[in-house]
């Protein structure tokens, strides 16, 4: 299991998902002179894939889902 709690883990994947919808609207601003230039969205995809599988680990407990369906051996 990772060294994060499930309930830091969900936080953290929270902030990620509204730093996206956030990150969606532009890129940069500037108010009263002072410019913010916002995380690229492949850094935010990133994270929010890493605190994905964070939480996917704790609701599974730790086992990944097999990702081989139907395999048949064919002898020639």
């Amino acid at each position: 299991m990772p060294r994060i709690t499930y309930e830091e883990a969900k936080a953290k994947y929270k902030m990620w998902n509204d730093a996206e919808d956030a990150r969606s609207t532009g890129a940069a601003y500037s108010i009263a002179g002072r410019s913010i230039t916002r995380i690229p969205m492949e850094e935010i995809q990133m994270m929010k894939r890493k605190y994905g599988r964070i939480i996917d680990a704790y609701e599974n407990g730790g086992k990944r889902r097999s990702r081989t369906s139907g395999f048949y051996p064919v002898d020639r």
